[in-house]
């Protein structure tokens, strides 16, 4: 049979766009290494073969494994998807036996189906029948060598129906999308053991996402609805049968996790989502949760008629509200084919805890940030850490969030607003974690320093250019030096330096040195820090901002480091904390310093915690030395051993 393939499928081969593919044959035109001539130029097909081989010999493109893939990417893909239903029956009995359909024994077959449990997505009759269609049977064989797995063909066709079926494409995420979706799934399944349900037009592929990746379990248990007949619904629950997931039925005391994605909805069909979501907000019970990806303009923003988002979070419904424990706003650019399209987090789940427990929902602000791996995974175990409630909420540190109370929130016309605005945290939230800090490391620590709560959380940081300008500025910048080449020759002296290397935990403080003499001469207006300035650096990489404390001081500092000195207010009731601006600045995503904010504590407040703060420092001091004695004790007890001068016995 003929395996072709045209210009886009050769640049999806190869990893590339069309444009290259084109150029590719005018480049290489009359050479040896000519690009394959097309089997049909009228219709600009190539044969798969042939292209495979070129680009793997010629090593072009991305795809090293291109000679293999090609007949994957060819036409044949195509005509095996214009009878889905019965390729992806076929697929999946490939998947179940491991070996070529054609010569099987039917009856075989379907044996393997039965013990699958499969029936719910494939009765034993519509395979039956596939296994009939002789043509399509040696396709999919012929497709199955080529992928070596049923799964990777599976794969092929659900990434090509995500192209050509408007329904699924308008459900299709970027790699960044699917990156944060895997990852607040991922979290959430590894949390706690529920059944997973898809809901809505796109919950089915985000399912299959997180299952291809391998990150929602060992063998994930999913619920499969009756009835299912939609072939590319056929194809995506096959699949995932293929992949080793257990379908089960409904069942109505299950602990269940409903994904639902509904990315494509818009404001003129608030009506239709809003009573979809309805329905999967009752079903949410005890030990239930649903995790919801849908538009921002439906879920947070303010709606024009915002009587059905109200009805669903039970607003007005006389003291009931939906357990509605985190939403965010996610950054635009998630949806694939759906340009700017901004989408928004929904977690429903009641939390664990006694019934009388005040009910927060956490809000989380990430539109803003492109959302990195690492980003991906600390906001999923937020969804988790909120889901679980109580304690959880009070212990886990989330990303760019804050706690509300459920019953202020719900009721807003826009779910999202500013971070700054109305933090409900309490001094009763932080007051029980500093005791359980407290207790878990040195209950003494405290002795002679009492603690008590303080009211609401509220936001006293400022800016930095009101921080570091002015004449009642809490704290100062002092530029650091270039160290001339004449003074490091001068040799190692007493002054210790403390450059990006050192703020940035590359080099120990005090690795480097320089004499104070030839500092004085080659860099006159160098200064030497004081014990408690903050060292710091802005420059943009990886790891972002960083800051370090100089305890001892008298150290010079090498620019581009910096000095940030806290001073003692000459007027007001606050001033800023060394321990504070590091944190500050280390958690600042941007390079320029004007854009970053600096806590601020009550001035009488410093000598308790000084004292707290130097209590916890020579207790750590003394456990660092503990545990380098312990380090020793085993070293040198293997090392005796190994040598022969100790001998070790058990005494009974």
């Amino acid at each position: 049979m003929a395996q072709v393939l045209t210009m886009q499928q050769i640049a999806d081969l190869a990893g590339v766009r069309r444009p290259v593919v084109s150029t590719w044959r005018r480049r290489f035109a009359g050479k040896p290494t000519a690009f394959p001539e097309p089997v049909d130029p009228a219709a600009l097909l190539f044969d798969a073969h042939q292209v495979g081989r070129w680009l793997e010999e010629t090593g072009r493109g991305k795809n090293r494994e291109a000679g293999a893939d090609a007949v994957l990417y060819s036409t044949l893909v195509d005509t095996v998807a214009d009878r889905l239903a019965d390729t992806s029956a076929l697929l999946l009995l490939h998947a179940l036996a491991g070996v070529p359909l054609s010569g099987s024994d039917p009856a075989e077959l379907l044996m393997l189906l039965a013990q699958a449990d499969a029936e719910s997505v494939l009765p034993l009759a519509d395979a039956a029948a596939a296994l009939e269609e002789s043509e399509l049977v040696a396709q999919v064989d012929a497709l199955v060598e080529a992928g070596v797995t049923a799964t990777r063909v599976f794969a092929r066709l659900v990434r090509r129906q995500e192209t050509v079926d408007p329904r699924l494409g308008a459900e299709t995420l970027t790699a960044e999308g699917d990156g944060l979706a895997v990852s607040v799934l991922t979290a959430v399944t590894e949390d706690s053991e529920r059944l997973l349900a898809p809901w809505g037009p796109g919950g089915l592929r985000l399912v299959v996402r997180a299952v291809e990746g391998g990150n929602a379990g060992g063998r994930p248990r999913i619920v499969v609805p009756e009835g299912v007949t939609d072939p590319v619904e056929l194809l995506l629950w096959r699949y995932l049968v293929s992949l080793g997931c257990q379908l089960e039925t409904p069942r109505p005391d299950a602990a269940v996790l409903t994904v639902g994605q509904w990315a494509a909805a818009g404001v003129d069909g608030a009506e239709e989502f809003f009573d979809e979501l309805d329905r999967v907000v009752i079903g949410v019970g005890a030990g239930s949760a649903a995790l919801v990806l849908g538009p921002a303009p439906l879920l947070v923003d303010r709606l024009p008629d915002p009587a059905p988002r109200r009805r669903v979070l039970g607003v007005g419904s006389g003291g009931y509200l939906a357990p509605l424990r985190y939403v965010a706003r996610l950054p635009a650019g998630m949806c694939r084919f759906g340009g700017r399209r901004r989408l928004a987090l929904w977690a429903l789940g009641h939390p664990v805890g006694s019934g009388d427990e005040r009910r927060f929902t956490t809000y989380g602000e990430h539109s803003a940030h492109a959302l990195d791996a690492g980003e991906c995974r600390a906001v999923g175990h937020d969804v988790a850490a909120a889901l679980r409630g109580g304690g959880a909420r009070r212990s886990h540190a989330f990303l760019r969030s804050a706690h509300r109370v459920t019953g202020s929130l719900l009721p807003r016309e826009a779910l999202a607003v500013p971070l700054s605005d109305e933090l409900v945290e309490d001094g009763g939230d932080a007051l029980a974690r500093l005791w359980e800090r407290r207790d878990a490391s040195a209950p003494d620590l405290f002795e002679g320093v009492e603690v008590e709560a303080a009211g609401s959380a509220t936001d006293r940081s400022v800016p930095w250019a009101a921080a570091t300008t002015g004449p009642d500025r809490p704290a100062r910048v002092i530029t650091g030096v270039r160290i001339p080449p004449a003074v490091w020759a001068a040799g190692a002296g007493g002054i210790g330096v403390i450059g990006p290397e050192e703020v940035r935990g590359e080099a120990p403080v005090g690795s480097r040195t320089v004499d104070l003499v030839a500092l004085v001469e080659g860099a006159p207006r160098s200064r030497l820090t004081e014990p408690g300035d903050v060292v710091f650096v802005t420059t943009t990489t990886p790891t972002g901002p960083a800051a370090i404390i100089d305890s001892e001081g008298g150290n010079v500092v090498q620019a581009p480091a910096r000095i940030l000195r806290c001073l003692a207010p000459s007027g007001g009731g606050r001033r800023i904390l060394p321990e504070t601006a590091v944190r500050d600045i280390c958690a600042s995503r941007g390079s320029d310093p004007r854009a970053w904010r600096l806590r601020t504590v009550v001035v009488d407040s410093v000598g308790p915690w000084r004292t707290v703060a130097a209590r916890a420092a020579r207790r750590r001091a003394r456990l660092e030395r503990e545990l380098a004695a312990l380090d020793a004790v085993t070293t040198e007890l293997s090392d005796g051993l190994a040598a022969g001068t100790l001998r070790i016995m058990q005494n009974n």
